[in-house]
């Protein structure tokens, strides 16, 4: 079993003013589906940001994408094809150019996409793209999202261990976001190695100061079974309980021709939708909700309480107890001397009942997600947590 140490936060990222939660997904609607119609469908799924097409759209199509998030209320990761991974690229700069003179003022702009899980060897390069991008246009970050843990060392991490490639990442390129994503539900097991993932990049941020984005599954292909909601909830409520500053999901539309191995992504290859669209939308607005309370709060310690705990408490001084149920448990730090809990239910097949006990608290209350208010809780009675469920508290 794969373990790792997690940081204590005496530091970590808080949001900056006017930052939001950022809910969004791989794979955006095709061209012949770009319609005000299918991005009203995006936004009532409670994303915020709408990520590009399978294909790299054209520049006409980018704009056309741009301004129907605008219409909607959405942001957009803008692909175009004159991207570079370096400046030594045949007329890179140019293009980099001419990329952000297209887009850099149009109000629905959220960044840049620039690559997806390049090897440690192009991080050199990629920074310097990256760093060209924020000097010609600070506003609007370049995207590049890493390997999981099991990517293979050298041929593609391109380093002999895991935390080397997300530390050399961020020394290299110095990205606005870390961004990855980890699929843990094999067709026949769970990877063993889907904590640890979250874990390496959390504390990564800690020690730099920047926030981190999770990519879960959706879609059923090549190993990957068919979820279900409590699957899809576990990966959404573990990712928060880390600190997670966004939650993006593989895939939102189907990817590519139609392929009997390929199922259930949110939106089939028809337009119609999967169950998988309300199932998501449903967590979205949760992950929303919570999320969005925890932004202003830092990132203290995450670890498992229950069977097989991969995660230990830090020693020291306890927070909170919890006796029953499988648990991961996000302990966080406001600015205001408030201290707040993410309780999540890490079993995602049935539901728990765990009694929690919070020494020398004051003040306890319970968020609730679906009204997004708090409300006065004595824990004088067990918490009910629905399979992958989770709950927030806060106290002093």
């Amino acid at each position: 079993m794969l373990r790792i140490a997690l940081l204590i936060a005496v530091f970590g990222s808080v949001a900056s003013a006017g930052e939001e939660f950022v809910t969004s997904f791989w794979l955006g609607p095709p061209e012949k589906f770009t319609t005000i119609e299918t991005y009203r469908e995006i936004k009532e799924a409670n994303f915020t940001v709408a990520f590009p097409p399978l294909l790299t759209p054209s520049v006409a199509l980018n704009r056309k994408i741009l301004d129907l998030c605008q219409e909607v209320g959405l942001k957009a990761m803008i692909a175009d094809a004159r991207m570079v991974a370096s400046l030594d690229a045949p007329e890179g700069r140019a293009k980099l150019d001419g990329i952000v003179a297209d887009y850099h003022d149009h109000p629905a702009l959220y960044g840049y996409f620039v690559v997806d899980e390049p090897s440690a060897d192009a991080f050199a390069k990629l920074g310097e793209v990256v760093a060209y991008l924020k000097a010609k246009d600070p506003k609007h970050p370049g995207f590049i999202n890493l390997f999981p843990t099991y990517a293979t060392p050298g041929a593609q991490l391109g380093t002999k261990t895991y935390e080397e490639y997300v530390d050399r990442f961020i020394e290299a390129v110095q990205p606005r976001v870390i961004s990855f994503d980890h699929y843990p539900f094999m067709a026949s097991s769970d990877r063993a190695d889907f904590f640890y993932n979250v874990a390496v990049v959390r504390n990564a941020g800690i020690k730099a100061n920047l926030p981190f984005w999770s990519i879960a599954l959706c879609v059923q292909h090549l190993g990957y079974r068919h979820l279900t909601e409590g699957e899809l909830r576990f990966q959404a409520m573990a990712a928060l309980a880390f600190g997670a500053r966004g939650l993006l999901w593989y895939t939102y539309w189907y990817p590519g021709e139609p392929n009997p191995t390929i199922q259930h992504a949110m939106i089939n290859y028809d337009g119609s939708r999967d169950p998988h669209y309300d199932m998501i939308r449903q967590i979205n607005a949760d992950a929303r909700a919570i999320g969005t309370e925890l932004l202003s709060a830092r990132s203290w310690a995450t670890y498992h309480v229950g069977e097989a705990p991969q995660l230990q408490p830090p020693a020291g001084e306890s927070w909170l107890a919890a006796t029953g149920g499988q648990l991961t448990l996000g302990l966080f730090s406001c600015a205001d001397g408030k201290r707040m809990a993410l309780v999540a239910n890490r079993d995602y097949r049935k539901p728990c009942a765990t009694r929690l006990t919070i020494p020398h608290a004051v003040d306890i209350e319970r968020f609730d997600a679906t009204k997004r208010s708090w409300s006065a809780d004595a824990l004088d009675a067990p918490l009910e947590l629905p399979e992958a469920g989770a709950i927030l508290l806060r106290w002093r």
